[in-house]
């Protein structure tokens, strides 16, 4: 979960960023111990967001599957997404009714309740909104990239399947480190870094997490200055920035 706003000097800054709804929740005055169901977290991570900044909430950008009815499957927006990126390595998941399942529901009739209508279409970004990212394709434009960015840390085995564990964790820490710098060259005040020697590939998790809260929230940058691609149509679209590369 990350919180940005743009300051007085057009800069985009980081108020906060966590690897968990829980955390984020942790930073303000109404973290409850248990959350019944999306709505009530949609509810409560406004109301967290708004204790963080004076600013108001303009855009909500979430890395889950949403849509205006049912998920029953794969939808026109994974198959736009996957048709224009499957090729540098980006396709998306077939979502189904048991994943995201209900929350996705939740999450977009409880940001809904809020003001917050899911937006397919360029016409329908108000003042505010609910959009649907995937960091996979995002990240293509953010590193300049023609193939899939390797920053999963469960997934290196995959990625270099011949090299051992030592020279497999260097290439991750370098690659993580290159997506930072490039996340602090486009929003300011990001305040974790990079571990130097971590023991295990899991102690990495909550970094991966920040990173794609943060893609997210870079994501959201070019939807609020116009520049978006929306792939769908009117039941769903997933929002990318135009490619760069």
């Amino acid at each position: 979960m990350a919180l940005i706003r743009q300051s007085d000097s057009g800069r985009w800054e980081c108020l906060a960023v966590e690897a968990s709804y829980h955390a984020f929740l942790n930073r303000s005055n109404c973290s409850p111990r248990t959350i019944s169901d999306g709505k009530e977290l949609a509810q409560k991570l406004l109301e967290a967001a708004g204790e963080l900044t004076d600013a108001q909430i303009a855009l909500v950008v979430a890395d889950i599957p949403l849509a205006r009815g049912p998920i029953l499957g794969r939808r026109c927006a994974d198959r736009e997404v996957s048709k224009a990126f499957g090729g540098q390595g980006c396709s998306t998941h077939s979502p189904s009714p048991a994943r995201p399942g209900l929350l996705s529901e939740q999450l977009r009739d409880g940001f809904q309740k809020h003001g917050f209508q899911l937006a397919t279409n360029l016409g329908q970004l108000r003042s505010q909104a609910l959009i649907e990212t995937y960091p996979h394709p995002a990240l293509l434009s953010l590193m300049n990239a023609d193939y899939r960015v390797q920053y999963k840390a469960k997934s290196t085995t995959k990625y270099w399947p011949d090299d051992d564990k030592p020279t497999r964790m260097k290439k991750l820490l370098d690659t993580l480190r290159a997506v930072r710098g490039k996340l602090c060259h486009e929003i300011a005040g990001i305040d974790f870094e990079i571990p130097e020697s971590p023991e295990k590939f899991s102690d990495l998790k909550s970094i991966e997490d920040k990173i794609d809260a943060l893609i997210c929230a870079w994501v959201g940058i070019y939807v609020l200055d116009g520049k978006p691609v929306p792939y769908g149509d009117e039941e769903a679209a997933i929002w990318l920035p135009c490619r760069q590369v």
